[in-house]
């Protein structure tokens, strides 16, 4: 029974390493939607913008061909200035709809890369709980299978205790002395401990959030503001453990964590995160992003990751 443990172990590992994989695809969600949803708003501003400006273009169009006309039938100096200003407040205007033109086809193009994005990124997280739904099952059906194995050779074994009550006693047999087995060397079990697996998912997001803060703090005039003067990490049940201000309302920690679901407490925020048990006691790096106070996002992966980026 003991050495089945060690498959079923592993294969919960894998299911906290799904769970984990969803919760930072949902964050990356929240991104995407926070993201659509001010371009959703820079789109309308935009085309409003663009609306309004053809009004006045047109309004000018207008006012320069009657300006030309007054010019071309009763020529003077008043109806050359007329004309002239006519001609100078068309041009601004005709380059004004064009400009806007422009950006309105950029925030559009934007948009609609967004939409895309979301879409991949609900398709994502449904395909991370359809693996979570096979992964679940999968360790029923071992637990359902040790169950039926235990129940099994404990069967056997009642058997073989009722068949010894109605033998004869037998004489005990010597054994032949039995050289005990060596002991391992430690270099040896050294060798023997399996590399740590790193899911191809968590690899992914954590590139992707170092280059995202690395991008972030590029700027040399960026924002070095603090929205809070003290900020913490409170894990219940657990240490206060400060954060460091990075700049761009980014904060910064590591600590270690411990396995299970876990909920962190910042300021009056609570996020929810599942530790995998082989990260049991592992350095977590925590990301604490403030430019949205609506809605904050607690990024969040083992320390270790950090050595495959090289």
């Amino acid at each position: 029974m003991a050495q089945a443990q060690t498959p079923l172990t592993a294969e919960k590992n894998r299911l906290a390493r799904l769970e984990q994989s969803l919760e930072n695809r949902s964050v990356g969600l929240e991104d995407v939607e926070n993201e659509l949803l001010s371009y959703e708003y820079k789109l309308e501003q935009a085309q409003k913008s663009l609306d309004d400006l053809r009004l006045e273009y047109e309004a000018s169009r207008q006012e320069l061909n009657q300006a030309t006309r007054a010019h071309e039938s009763t020529p003077s100096s008043d109806t050359e200035r007329r004309l002239k200003k006519a001609k100078h407040a068309f041009a601004m205007a005709e380059r004004g709809v064009d400009s806007r033109s422009r950006r309105l086809e950029f925030i559009k193009e934007n948009h609609q890369q967004l939409q895309q994005k979301l879409a991949e990124e609900k398709q994502a997280i449904a395909d991370a709980k359809a693996k979570i739904s096979a992964q679940q099952d999968k360790i029923s059906k071992m637990v359902e299978d040790m169950l039926a194995k235990a129940e099994a050779s404990e069967r056997r074994a009642a058997m073989a205790r009722a068949a010894a009550t109605n033998e004869k006693p037998k004489p005990p047999q010597i054994k032949a002395q039995v050289e005990p087995p060596k002991r391992e060397e430690p270099a040896k079990k050294v060798e023997a401990v399996a590399k740590r697996e790193i899911d191809a998912d968590l690899l992914d997001y954590v590139k992707r959030e170092t280059a995202r803060l690395s991008d972030l703090l590029a700027d040399e005039e960026g924002n070095d503001r603090k929205t809070f003067r003290d900020l913490e990490l409170r894990p219940i049940g657990g240490e206060r453990v400060p954060f460091e201000f990075l700049g761009e309302n980014q904060y910064r920690l590591v600590t270690t964590v411990e396995s299970g679901r876990q909920t962190y407490k910042i300021n009056t925020w609570k996020f929810r995160r599942t530790i995998p048990a082989e990260d049991d006691g592992a350095r977590y790096v925590f990301i604490f992003d403030a430019r949205r106070l609506s809605r904050p996002r607690l990024v969040m992966y083992p320390e270790y990751v950090l050595s495959e980026l090289n």
